[in-house]
């Protein structure tokens, strides 16, 4: 069936706004630069949600476990028994090379923990009990030695 003139440009006009106004906006948010100065530099904090500022582990550095390696810890097992958990190692990471001109510099540090039994194995995310540092929730992963020894290591990563 033939399309009469004014469908014809009805159509084409429509066409061409469409693709007029894609074309536009597809150039504004792909030609987007961030200034030369703003590259790596990132506000303190401005990316972090208020409500993880206000988690223990936050304001945890290294410098806050070190006095207490070889200090106990405790964790609820699977009926709520507490589990000692003893700090036997603590250790530090550097950044060893820069992948790209937008690398964070970040203090990271791992905690290495012997447990006396096992914890929970539905959860990854344990509430950690301490007298000086309070209660506090760590993602441990569990470790197993060739000698039957149950260890449990917590990595935090804080960018800068």
């Amino acid at each position: 069936m033939p399309q009469s003139r004014r469908t014809f440009l009805r159509d084409g006009l429509c066409s061409a706004v469409s693709l007029a106004v894609l074309l536009a906006s597809s150039r504004v948010g792909l030609s987007q630069q961030t200034p030369k100065q703003e590259i790596g530099r990132v506000p303190p904090g401005s990316d972090v949600p208020l409500e993880a500022q206000k988690d223990p582990v936050y304001l945890f550095r290294e410098e806050t476990f070190k006095p207490y390696v070889d200090g106990i810890f405790q964790a609820p097992n699977a009926r709520g028994e507490m589990i000692e958990l003893r700090l036997v190692k603590l250790q530090s990471f550097k950044a060893s090379a820069k992948l790209t001109s937008r690398t964070r510099e970040t203090k990271s540090f791992s905690l290495l923990f012997k447990a006396s039994d096992e914890l929970p194995p539905f959860t990854s995310i344990h509430t950690i009990k301490h007298p000086a540092l309070g209660e506090f929730g760590l993602f441990l992963t569990k470790r197993t030695t060739d000698d039957g020894g149950i260890y449990y290591e917590a990595v935090i990563n804080h960018f800068q």
